[in-house]
């Protein structure tokens, strides 16, 4: 499994638009990809959020940033995030089922 953890700066007074974009992005990857195994937002503070991730492999990655929600909502959201996310991708190691 692929896991990756995204964590998501926003711009003051833009919660609430960030929050209703990311809502539809973690819907439709729930709905979407088979292969996604979780896909679910967090709120760290009050204008950081993460996003968990774990896909079956690195081919399932690679297909979820190339959906066009991906690209769609990724880009919706862009106006609101006050500078760049930072992306952590890992190889799990235990357990492997």
């Amino acid at each position: 499994m692929i896991g990756v953890i995204a964590t998501i700066k926003v711009k003051d007074s833009k919660e609430v638009e960030f929050e209703n974009i990311a809502v539809k992005l973690v819907n439709a990857v729930n709905v979407e990809e088979e292969d996604n195994l979780f896909y679910r937002l967090y709120k760290q503070s009050s204008h950081v959020y993460i996003i968990m991730e774990g896909y079956k492999d690195k081919d399932a990655l690679t297909r979820h940033t190339k959906t066009s929600y991906y690209k769609k909502y990724g880009k919706a959201m862009a106006e609101f995030l006050n500078g760049v996310p930072q992306v952590i991708v890992m190889d799990e190691l235990a357990p492997r089922k």
